[in-house]
């Protein structure tokens, strides 16, 4: 390698103008190593401001859900059954949440078996409660079906959500 070094140095010396760095290679050397050292941590930095973002990104869409949760109000308008007015808000509050949340073109078939068997149980629970809806008595029946609705949205927002959030 010096023998290398010692041939082009040579060489350039025989140009016209050129001098030779006043450390000689020992020069370039350390140069070399200063560059190769600023870009040995430009990939931290860069993975570093990923991961910020990814976070700010997560904090801005949880702020937002948790700011329309707060700011949602009575939905007595669904059905004219008299439902207490903090069941059909948590029921809006999982609805928004649902449909907020990012859709994957594929999943595991555990999940999507999962997935399928809730929105199934939601499909009859609607259905009994347009049934209940006709029977003006019958109020803590329906009560009792909005709050099992309510639970089952939870149970699908809860895998839907861990579902989106081992996509990133």
């Amino acid at each position: 390698m010096h023998a290398d070094m010692n041939d082009w140095s040579e060489r350039l010396g025989a140009l016209a103008g050129f001098e030779p760095p006043a450390a000689g290679w020992k020069a370039v050397a350390a140069a070399r190593d200063q560059r190769d050292a600023r870009q040995n941590l430009r990939w931290p930095m860069m993975l570093a401001v990923a991961v910020l973002a990814a976070a700010a990104g997560l904090g801005w869409w949880l702020q937002s859900a948790q700011r329309a949760l707060a700011t949602v109000s009575d939905a007595a308008e669904h059905v004219g059954v008299p439902v207490a007015a903090e069941t059909r808000a948590a029921n809006d509050r999982l609805e928004w949440l649902l449909a907020t949340l990012p859709e994957r073109r594929a999943m595991r078939g555990s999940t999507a078996y999962t997935v399928a068997e809730l929105e199934d149980r939601l499909a009859l629970l609607d259905d009994r409660l347009s049934v209940v809806s006709l029977e003006p008595n019958a109020p803590e029946r329906a009560e009792r079906l909005w709050r099992e609705r309510v639970e089952v949205m939870h149970s699908l927002v809860r895998v839907r959500y861990a579902d989106a959030v081992g996509n990133f």
